[in-house]
């Protein structure tokens, strides 16, 4: 049966619009602080910049020793952009409570020109070629749970593919590690990253994001903070993603995410249609998937937008959407985010995968 669902509602842009005037940058880590940490700090975060130096020209192997996932893009500054990502380590291989990290982003090409051990006569690695972004942290964890431990930050790059390495080892606090003990070894994991390029004046949108829960900021978050708040839009909107994209039926489904370069016939005003078409999954069926239902259109244009806007101002365009899940039957659906660029004559398709459950 189809339905078509009246009831949505979204953010008034004269309330949220120039609050993503602010773009989100984070402030590199550079290798030459270290000199700046205390010793015992120094010695374990040195550690973790040899084991990517050793492994860098490499291929990777084994299974990855933790998750590297949860990635979500936005326009950052500069020519970049900001990308928040998140970490699940089993507790099982963390044994104290604080964690060292180190994450070394590659631009391929660097990665490239490296010498490798069939064309280098000297046993060593290689020195580590300039990072297009690095960071380092001392990480407070719940060590000692059965839940997985969670780790969330971001970087800034420009467009392209990367090599992502990120190292973690326990961190002991400057404490003596009796003889007898056997610290735990680092943990290494290679992955290859794609960032989106939100500067080319083609139409686009930030990752789209179902939140857990939601904070409107007074002030906007230092590169610091945003650290910690790492899937924070703009800067002031402060988002706890739901990261596993499963609902009950009596739960609403909200996603937000922000449109770029919409194209405009005044230079200020967007003349933009967002459909939301939900299809439900079906394996079993003739055809993988078949559609469910629909939401009236969002119209974003001179007429429901209102005075203040101007594209040509830098103003980007910030939506909501949130639909109850109370007539939607237990499944995985994928929800098409369908954007119709009046003016520009182009459009933009975003999916989302979810899970309804009875309870």
């Amino acid at each position: 049966m189809t339905q078509n669902f009246q009831t949505f509602r979204f953010v008034t842009l004269s309330v949220v619009a120039a609050l993503f005037l602010t773009t989100s940058s984070v402030a590199a880590q550079e290798p030459e602080g270290v000199d700046q940490l205390e010793d015992w700090q120094q010695e374990e975060l040195i550690s973790l910049i040899e084991e990517v130096r050793q492994t860098v020209t490499e291929p990777s192997s084994g299974p990855a020793p933790f998750e590297l996932g949860g990635f979500a893009s936005q326009i950052g500054t500069d020519g970049d952009a900001y990308v928040a990502y998140n970490l699940t380590i089993d507790p099982s291989k963390i044994s104290t409570p604080t964690v060292a990290m180190y994450l070394f982003l590659l631009d391929p090409a660097a990665l490239a020109a490296l010498p490798t051990a069939e064309n280098e006569d000297s046993d060593e690695a290689p020195a580590l070629p300039e990072a297009a972004f690095e960071y380092y942290d001392f990480v407070d964890v719940a060590s000692g749970g059965t839940e997985p431990i969670q780790i969330s930050r971001a970087f800034t790059a420009p467009g392209g593919e990367y090599e992502a390495f990120i190292a973690i080892r326990d961190s002991h606090g400057g404490e003596e590690v009796e003889d007898e003990a056997v610290p735990s070894a680092s943990m290494l994991l290679r992955q290859r990253v794609s960032v989106p390029d939100f500067w080319n004046g083609m139409l686009q949108t930030s990752t789209v994001l179902i939140p857990e829960s939601l904070e409107q900021l007074q002030i906007p978050l230092t590169p610091e903070q945003l650290q910690l708040s790492p899937y924070t839009i703009g800067g002031v909107l402060r988002i706890d993603p739901k990261f596993d994209r499963v609902f009950a039926r009596q739960d609403e489904l909200s996603l937000i995410y922000v449109v770029y370069n919409p194209g405009s016939r005044d230079g200020a005003m967007p003349d933009l249609q967002i459909e939301y078409n939900f299809y439900q999954q079906t394996p079993d069926g003739p055809e993988p998937e078949e559609f469910f239902n629909n939401t009236q259109p969002q119209e974003f244009n001179a007429e429901t937008i209102g005075l203040g806007f101007d594209l040509s101002l830098g103003h980007t365009l910030p939506v909501t959407q949130s639909v109850p899940l109370s007539l939607f039957p237990a499944g995985d659906y994928r929800l098409e985010i369908k954007l119709i660029d009046n003016a520009g004559s182009t459009e933009l398709i975003n999916d989302v995968m979810f899970t309804v459950e009875e309870a």
